[in-house]
């Protein structure tokens, strides 16, 4: 089967640390046997055109490369929309350059697959000019920033109807795609996975006194009622020291709060990581935690599951899908008071910490391996094909 894979955010380069979870994917399908193509927007510092480990990757420029803004950091297009209405119209060339590549890169292809929504809409647009069938999978974003927009819900809901098949990444955010027409039948929850080689477990002997945070640094993410929690950890856990892996437009806010609170000495900002780099700090640290507001599915928090740390994640969108009682704690969204009874509850009895993290390594590798769940994928294609050669 030859597959184009349309996506909004890509990594720039080979080992970059944004949505890993996209070239992971793809590298699982290939290895089934099929041959795979990548349709993006170049970012600054990117290639327009490579092959990594057999994947040939199209970046398309849609603007001269310093006015390429949409994804100056990893929170990419919902960050920059809250930027200004320079950011909004940059969104046309992105568009307009997205809709190209996949008329011109896509054809000859069996199906596309589209990450997020906008993809989706590029697929159904130049299908004329690719004549394949696509299926979209929503990640959270595209479906919660746009339901209660006009302007935004219609262009998302013709990318979702004329879909062979959506792919959700979770059950709440299969519920919140059936908000917008789509009948339950044509959402199928397939969750993101992780290349669990690249995320070994690591043992208790291995852990030092560190809670992690990795993500973006803007507001759904809630960084900020972390950080409350912080100033309690500080008193009953004096010798642990929270490390803050991201970027976005809330940092200095962020930085601000820390001095302003006097939590330097506990709390550090590390800024982006590669994938490697996490990994790593996944491995030494005793606790991963999620603290948004909104949530399709929080891969990263199954890398952390894979690598044996114990997570706690605010109870909203996908998070408690993936963070059951055995693997550690969730609490009300927003509610610092619970986030650190929850962190309490986790480090004050290292029986109930060894669990919890042998516990999570085992859910990481039978529920969220690229390898099986790339077979799902595949079976859908075959479906949706099937459907389109009748």
């Amino acid at each position: 089967m030859k597959i184009a894979i349309i996506t909004t955010n890509f990594p720039r380069w080979a080992g970059d640390f944004r949505v890993p979870f996209i070239i992971d994917a793809a590298k699982a399908l290939q290895a089934k046997g099929h041959t795979v193509r990548i349709i993006t927007l170049h970012q600054p510092g990117s290639a327009e055109h490579e092959v990594i480990d057999g994947l040939e990757i199209f970046r398309m420029k849609y603007s001269p490369e310093k006015y390429e803004v949409l994804q100056a950091d990893a929170a990419g297009i919902p960050s920059a929309w809250d930027k200004g209405l320079i950011y909004k119209l940059a969104l046309l060339p992105f568009f307009g350059a997205l809709c190209l590549g996949a008329a011109k890169y896509a054809k000859g292809h069996d199906i596309i697959h589209a990450n997020w929504a906008l993809a989706g809409l590029a697929a159904h647009l130049t299908r004329p000019q690719h004549h394949c069938p696509y299926v979209v999978t929503i990640h959270g974003s595209d479906i919660f920033k746009t339901a209660g927009n006009p302007l935004l819900r219609l262009p998302v809901r013709i990318a979702l109807k004329n879909a062979g098949h959506i792919i959700a990444v979770s059950e709440a955010l299969a519920h919140a795609g059936q908000g917008f027409g789509i009948p339950s039948d044509r959402i199928r929850v397939i969750p993101t996975g992780i290349d669990i080689r690249k995320f070994p477990y690591a043992g208790p002997e291995n852990r030092e006194n560190l809670l992690l945070y990795v993500g973006s640094l803007i507001e759904r993410k809630g960084v900020i009622h972390l950080l409350r929690a912080m100033q309690k950890v500080k008193v009953k856990w004096p010798d642990y020291k929270l490390l803050i892996v991201g970027e976005g437009i809330l940092w200095e806010e962020l930085e601000t709060y820390v001095r302003e609170n006097g939590l330097q000495d506990h709390v550090g900002f590390l800024g982006p990581q590669s994938q490697a780099e996490v990994a790593g700090l996944m491995r030494r640290s005793k606790l991963f935690i999620l603290p948004s507001t909104e949530e399709g599915q929080g891969a990263v928090l199954v890398e952390a599951m894979a690598s044996g740390t114990p997570c706690i994640g605010s109870n909203t969108g996908g998070i408690p899908n993936v963070i059951t009682g055995d693997v550690g704690r969730v609490f009300a969204p927003t509610n610092s008071d619970e986030l650190f009874n929850a962190i309490t509850a986790m480090l004050e009895n290292e029986t109930v910490w060894q669990k919890a993290s042998q516990n999570a390594r085992i859910r990481a590798v039978d529920h969220y391996s690229w390898d099986l769940l790339a077979e799902s994928i595949i079976g859908l294609y075959q479906s949706v094909l099937g459907r389109e050669s009748r």
